[in-house]
């Protein structure tokens, strides 16, 4: 049994082109090469994705990659690579968000640091949604904020005893780091993952900083 094949769904080239480079930078050359061997991706090799918007990068792609990470380096060294390669991925990437992270910086200066946090993220989760095919919705309580994974690449074909969606809490824990006072920290943690059974994955961001 596998998780979902989202086969109709796609990302963006840039997108994954970042996630490459930025996987490159913390593993080396050759560490990538054998990531994308072992994840049946050998075709990326010295040919990433070109550098535009267009959604052309299957899902299942995405899935792969992320499961290559787990197989090679074992869940607790995947976690923290997909983190760092997650926020290096939003901070490398924050061009292609262009007049969204211009918005989303707006957004951040007005009111509360509460207030501002939610608006930034409700800016982004629009964002993902606009650009790729990964659907994602922000709701909140009192003590946190709820990144819902609606439909996810990084689970795409796995099945899992526990949550993988740890490149996502990179890239948000990246948007939180160049939106908010920079001395701020978050705790952001996924509890919930469609690849695990839940109906939608689930990333949660505390308010209160740590």
């Amino acid at each position: 049994m596998s998780g979902p094949a989202n086969e109709d769904k796609f990302y963006p080239n840039r997108w994954v082109r970042i996630i490459l480079i930025a996987t490159e930078e913390i593993v080396g050359k050759n560490g990538i090469n054998a990531l994308l061997n072992m994840g049946g991706l050998s075709h990326y090799i010295d040919n990433y994705p070109p550098d535009n918007m267009k959604k052309e990068v299957p899902f299942a792609h995405v899935g792969q990659l992320q499961l290559a990470f787990w197989d090679m380096y074992g869940a607790r060294g995947a976690r923290a690579f997909a983190v760092r390669a997650g926020k290096k991925t939003f901070n490398d990437g924050l061009d292609s968000f262009g007049s969204v992270a211009t918005a989303a910086r707006a957004a951040m200066k007005i009111g509360s640091l509460e207030r501002r946090i939610g608006l930034g993220l409700q800016i982004f989760a629009k964002f993902f949604n606009q650009v790729s095919d990964q659907e994602v919705s922000l709701t909140d309580d009192e003590k946190s904020w709820y990144w819902n994974i609606l439909v996810c690449p990084m689970c795409t074909g796995r099945t899992t005893d526990s949550p993988v969606c740890h490149l996502a809490v990179g890239v948000l824990q990246g948007a939180l780091e160049n939106f908010v006072d920079s001395d701020k920290r978050f705790n952001v943690s996924p509890t919930h993952c469609i690849g695990q059974g839940d109906e939608t994955g689930i990333v949660v961001i505390d308010k209160e900083p740590l």
